[in-house]
């Protein structure tokens, strides 16, 4: 079991009480554990062991929690002080494998140069015993690992703008402090969401319900790409349907009931094309539980 962990006391907790590692996740955390599979098909479900989440990595300002995946896998949660959940990510015991240190890197809205940044994570990689954070200048950071070899950190002050600009890399080493495993955090991208939505030939969003994520009630969004004058949709059975295209290149369309479960499977296609019909542009489509079957 990934969280069979030895209860550590820890001075200076979030909250500024004393942090027992191994410890029960409080119930805003198992809730955000718990919605992780909401509105999902059993058969793809993470399936964590919510009421079994505990604390397995501390930090002053950060805590992470953890809860393990039937086919041996986690799914974690870092809580900010401050600024709550941070929101629940899993990852599959497949995908352990190919991760020899995960990373979640979360930000709270909006960021600025002066925004705090906390990584957390695990250490798949085998014979790792000791962690640490290489920064632009050379200077290394000490990372205080779990004895499940989970991780949380919080940037210092005096660290922070370089770690915002150039980024940092996570160094795992062994017993006799030799590199086993890297993971880079790449710099802070500050761009504005919508710009970059602005630059894919054809963004689309999906409309769907949470308690039932199989279907897709409707998409919205924008043909970006030049010279564009019509849209369709092609759902997997090769039907094809115009979907009306703004004077700005936004469009919504509202699929018929009929329809709703139809983009679970397979993907549908969204087609962009010019005034003669020739094809500019095309990008998939498809409800939030066929992703969920992908990864």
């Amino acid at each position: 079991m990934i969280l069979a962990l030895a209860v550590l006391i820890l001075g200076g907790g979030v909250a500024g009480a004393d942090v027992l590692l191994g410890g029960l996740a409080p119930g805003d955390v198992k809730q955000d554990l718990g919605d992780l599979d909401r509105g999902i098909p059993a058969d793809l479900r993470y399936a964590p062991d919510v009421e079994g989440a505990r604390l397995v990595a501390h930090a002053p300002g950060a805590d992470l929690y953890a809860a393990t995946m039937p086919d041996g896998g986690h799914c974690t949660e870092i809580a900010l002080a401050g600024a709550g959940l941070a929101g629940a990510v899993c990852t599959p015991a497949a995908t352990l494998r190919a991760l020899p240190i995960e990373v979640t890197v979360p930000f709270v809205d909006p960021l600025t140069m002066a925004s705090p940044i906390v990584v957390g994570g695990r250490v798949n990689a085998l014979g790792a015993a000791a962690l640490h954070v290489e920064f632009e200048d050379g200077s290394l950071r000490s990372i205080p690992l779990s004895g499940d070899r989970f991780f949380v950190f919080v940037v210092t002050a005096d660290d922070l703008t370089q770690a915002h600009r150039h980024g940092m890399t996570i160094i795992a080493s062994d017993v006799d402090g030799l590199q086993v495993a890297t993971a880079q955090v790449p710099r802070t991208d500050f761009s504005d969401p919508l710009e970059q939505d602005a630059k894919q030939p054809i963004f689309v969003s999906t409309i769907s319900v949470q308690d039932d994520l199989t279907q897709v009630l409707g998409i919205e969004g924008s043909v970006n790409v030049s010279g564009a004058a019509s849209l369709e949709l092609r759902y997997p059975d090769g039907t094809i349907v115009d979907i009306p295209l703004g004077a700005d290149g936004h469009y919504r369309f509202d699929l018929p009931a009929r329809r709703t479960g139809d983009l679970f499977e397979e993907p549908g296609v969204l087609v962009a094309r010019d005034a003669s019909g020739k094809e500019l542009a095309d990008a998939p489509v498809a409800a939030v539980a066929f992703w969920r079957g992908t990864r």
